[in-house]
């Protein structure tokens, strides 16, 4: 019995660990579905956008907001960090039906919110925030 709890330990133990690794790992790059708003035609608007990181490193994404009541689908794909090191701000290409542009995003160290703000080639940028969530944009 003693051995078998000493095992169970050490599976737990090294279980733990691997896990602790993976987190630290994933918590290089966003990834998962936030909740928020980005600005829209003057309005501010309910938004949801999720992160995933591809097979060659890259964070891409898709996002949908509420458009005067109809959903608009998106994609997001990174072109660069600012290269601090830190990889909390990060910038991304957006394109959906109204045509495409820059978003810059800044993500919180714990990757539990960003704030951003994307424009359509001009120099106007808009907000875009987002809060991790589990809920989806109707």
């Amino acid at each position: 019995m003693t051995a078998s709890r000493s095992s169970t330990a050490a599976f737990l133990i090294a279980a733990a660990f691997a896990s602790g690794a993976m987190a630290g790992e994933t918590s290089r790059a966003p990834s998962g579905t936030y909740c928020g708003q980005l600005s829209s035609a003057g309005i501010l608007s309910e938004a949801q956008t999720r992160f995933e990181t591809d097979a060659g490193g890259t964070v891409i994404g898709k996002y949908v907001f509420s458009d005067q009541g109809e959903p608009v689908d998106g994609e997001l794909a990174e072109t660069s960090d600012d290269g601090d090191g830190s990889d909390l701000t990060r910038t991304f290409m957006w394109r959906d039906k109204y045509g495409y542009g820059q978003l810059l995003v800044t993500f919180t160290p714990d990757f539990s919110e960003f704030s951003g703000k994307w424009n359509a080639g001009g120099s106007q940028f808009l907000p875009w925030t987002g809060r991790r969530c589990n809920q989806t944009v109707s």
